[in-house]
């Protein structure tokens, strides 16, 4: 996360936002667990897993839905 999603100021990896003193450690937490999800599902699909991929993706888009998880699932198509 770069910003924080309340006010917009740069977080430079804090978890508290400088400008709103919002604690934003249990969001990073979530954005960086759809982030690990994304890339297990790229490792099972291109190890010929296609379909647990496609569950990986499902689980990563319901924490944190993002235009590259989104192109990843219509790629693989499940």
């Amino acid at each position: 996360m770069e910003r924080c999603p309340i006010c917009r100021a740069t977080l430079n990896g804090a978890e508290t936002c400088r400008r709103c003193r919002a604690e934003l450690g249990s969001a990073i937490r979530t954005e960086r667990m759809a982030e690990q999800l994304r890339t297990m599902a790229m490792h099972r699909f291109m190890s010929g897993n296609p379909d647990a991929a496609g569950r990986l993706l499902r689980r990563s888009l319901l924490l944190h839905r993002t235009p590259a998880t989104l192109s990843l699932q219509r790629l693989i198509g499940r």
